[in-house]
């Protein structure tokens, strides 16, 4: 079928190949960006929560409220051994830095403590202020997540 769109989603690549992939003279706020989420694939999360703002806001599509980027941290932190058997494996696609905002596509995988995997695409927005990460949007695919940790409607 001529002119078909394909039915793929976003290439994603590792951590390492993203940051291979960024020019030596290109952006700090992109490798910042970057570095945030090595931090949390490593799980490595005191280095992770050290470069965002604190008094931030951490904005959840899903929740459709924000949190204060140190409570994200902290819940975050508690999810790894009670949701997640280890760290979120980060992999990034397509990274736009532009004046003090960086626009990244993402993708997670996680085991999970109950058995199978959590894995999502999301679009992450950052607003980067005095070098650190001030402002956090997460967009990603609320069915998806639903699905994982939402009852489904009706069950109780």
């Amino acid at each position: 079928m001529s002119g078909a769109v394909p039915q793929t989603g976003p290439v994603l690549r590792s951590i390492e190949e993203a940051r291979a992939g960024l020019s030596p003279d290109g952006p700090a706020s992109a490798r910042l960006v970057i570095d945030w989420f090595a931090a949390l694939s490593d799980g490595r999360f005191d280095d992770a929560w050290a470069m965002m703002a604190p008094d931030g806001p951490y904005w959840l599509l899903r929740q459709r409220t924000a949190v204060a980027n140190a409570e994200f941290g902290k819940i975050m932190s508690g999810l790894v051994g009670t949701t997640f058997t280890q760290p979120i494996r980060w992999q990034l696609g397509p990274i736009t830095a532009q004046d003090d905002r960086v626009a990244v596509v993402a993708g997670s995988h996680v085991p999970l403590t109950a058995g199978g995997f959590y894995e999502n695409l999301y679009h992450f927005l950052f607003r980067i202020e005095d070098g650190l990460i001030h402002d956090a949007y997460e967009f990603a695919d609320t069915f998806r997540s639903a699905q994982t940790f939402a009852a489904p409607p009706g069950s109780k």
